[in-house]
């Protein structure tokens, strides 16, 4: 266990210095920028630039100006707009150390739990940072020590100072927290959805920015049970893409996840997926699964021909989606049934065809 404990934490400190890089260049959401063109007094358009208030609320936060800040939420400006990387004001505030914001954000309700596109909250920002006084006043202020990132880590697993770790294992003891329990708690929810999903039909919708479906998640953090019930589904395509192009598969590959690509190349994923850089699954997979990758490729190439003739068996009659249901190990199956069977198949108008052994087809 404590060896887990140790690894977890390396992993963290590692991500941490990316996450940090990632918020420097975040304070403020572009994206919500307008152009519009005025009339100068010579008559000449000139360009005038005007800001979505979620950007200018978050300028002013980063700014320090709790006047403007309080003057834009009068105005209407949302206390838990987000930018572009899910990032909030009072994240920012956490991040930026910026003691008095961050109470004056609480204070006015902002939502203390919010996580960023990457699952971090505020207390996650606070806690990887090491500002305990912070901690203290969010942890007093009912953000949960429990709280799961998309890494699955808590706010604990992503300290790295000791005296931000004792003060989290203190809450976590107080507050009788199952730390295992909460690691899985996302990949329960996602049981039960889609699940549900496969009972009553439905949809799951895509993450607003990163595009990423369940599958996607499924396949990176390797809940197996979840994707088996998502391609029993077909809600998703098993190479539906995020906004960088990545398949699931690219996702399992990237993260290690070896059993979750045997299940996509199973379902006949596209194992030559290129993603916006120009990478396959191959390029991009964890060391220790290109060679396993590799036989993956293999084994989709043998049953790549039988599953053509399928189809066009399956065209003559009329019905070339029952493809699309079948999985590599249906098509192969089928194939080996065709190839060594004599098949008479009633059409429309009681016509029959016979479809011979492909090899005495070949001989012919």
């Amino acid at each position: 266990m404590a060896a887990t404990d140790h690894s977890r934490s390396e992993a963290a400190k590692q991500r941490r210095q990316d996450q940090l890089q990632r918020w420097l260049g975040s304070e403020t959401d572009q994206t919500g920028s307008q152009t519009r063109g005025t009339l100068s007094g010579s008559g000449t358009r000139r360009a005038k630039v005007r800001f979505a208030q979620g950007a200018v609320f978050m300028a002013a936060c980063s700014a320090g100006d709790r006047e403007e800040v309080a003057a834009l939420l009068r105005q209407g400006a949302d206390i838990n707009h987000a930018n572009i990387d899910g990032l909030t004001a009072l994240h920012q505030a956490c991040i930026d150390e910026n003691a008095e914001m961050v109470q004056f954000l609480v204070e006015s309700g902002s939502d203390v739990n919010r996580g960023d596109n990457e699952g971090w909250t505020p207390l996650h920002a606070a806690a990887s940072c090491g500002f305990i006084q912070i901690t203290k006043y969010l942890i007093e202020h009912s953000a949960h020590v429990g709280a799961v990132n998309s890494e699955g880590e808590l706010p604990l697993d992503v300290a790295t100072e000791d005296a931000m770790e004792r003060l989290l294992k203190g809450e976590i003891k107080k507050q009788a927290i199952d730390v295992d329990k909460a690691r899985k708690e996302e990949e329960r929810v996602m049981l039960v959805d889609a699940t549900a999903v496969l009972a009553g039909g439905g949809t799951l919708t895509p993450h607003p920015n990163t595009k990423a479906t369940a599958l996607h998640v499924a396949a990176a953090k390797g809940y197996i049970e979840v994707l088996k019930v998502l391609l029993q589904c077909g809600v998703d395509d098993v190479d539906s893409r995020d906004t960088d192009g990545w398949t699931p598969l690219h996702a399992g590959a990237h993260w290690g996840q070896e059993e979750v690509c045997s299940l996509l190349a199973d379902n006949m994923c596209d194992m030559g997926a290129v993603n916006n850089a120009g990478q396959t699954p191959l390029d991009v997979a964890d060391e220790k699964l290109v060679d396993t990758l590799e036989e993956l490729q293999k084994k989709q190439n043998a049953v790549s021909l039988p599953s053509q003739r399928l189809h066009n068996y399956l065209t003559e009659l009329d019905k070339p989606d029952m493809i699309d249901s079948f999985t590599a190990a249906n098509v192969l199956c089928l194939y080996v049934f065709i190839f060594y069977s004599s098949v008479t198949i009633i059409m429309k108008g009681k016509k029959k065809i016979k479809i011979r052994p492909c090899i005495n087809q070949e001989k012919q």
